[in-house]
């Protein structure tokens, strides 16, 4: 996966499934004539194709890759006849599809109720755990698209978290160095996230005959 390539786009069919094994990509919705708004950060361990699963030919949203990595690709058509076929396998992806849909409720919450500063730091915590690596390299402007606030806001909040020593920041990115603290001043939601991805996504050996 190449930085900048759509996976998919909105109205367009879904040829294929990708199960992301490096790298990390960003799911966009748009609301009117307003700039998209990232709804999910997805990493390794993650699933590109949710719409697929559930009898979509298109998507309503686009998933462009934010950092290049590694992903297994499966034509839709292959995927949802092995789905079909293996029990097991269809059950991991409910699984994952549960873990979105709690993944999105809880967002809901938090962004309602929880301060930007909660916000951030239970982003970069989650980004951090999808990415796989305390290196998060995402702009000030990107996080504040994903976060749907200003950017001067995400700068004055990335401050802080430099002033109290918990990341370090530079021009293209951020470095986690305290994770523990980091998660204490993030908002519950980052461990109501974190354990409902790790109990759905985590798959050792799938019983299955590819032929």
């Amino acid at each position: 996966m190449s930085k900048g390539q759509v996976l998919y786009d909105r109205g367009t069919p879904l040829r294929y499934g990708y199960f992301i094994e490096s790298g990390g990509c960003s799911v966009t919705t748009r609301a009117g004539d307003s700039l998209p708004v990232e709804i999910h950060t997805l990493g390794m361990k993650d699933f590109v194709g949710v719409p697929l699963v559930l009898g979509m030919q298109t998507s309503p949203h686009r998933c462009t890759v934010r950092l290049a990595g590694q992903a297994l690709r499966i034509e839709s058509s292959v995927l949802i006849a092995l789905i079909k076929r293996d029990a097991e396998l269809e059950k991991i992806v409910l699984g994952y599809i549960q873990a979105i849909l709690i993944h999105s409720s809880q967002l809901a919450a938090c962004n309602s109720r929880h301060s930007l500063h909660q916000r951030l730091a239970r982003w970069l915590v989650v980004a951090s755990d999808r990415l796989g690596s305390p290196e998060v390299p995402f702009t000030h402007s990107y996080i504040a698209n994903a976060l749907a606030v200003r950017r001067a806001g995400i700068t004055v909040a990335v401050g802080d978290l430099v002033h109290k020593g918990v990341i370090r920041s530079r021009r293209a990115g951020m470095t986690i160095t305290d994770v523990a603290r980091l998660k204490g001043m993030a908002c519950e939601c980052q461990g109501i996230i974190l354990s409902a991805h790790n109990r759905y996504c985590t798959a050792s050996h799938l019983p299955i005959a590819y032929s």
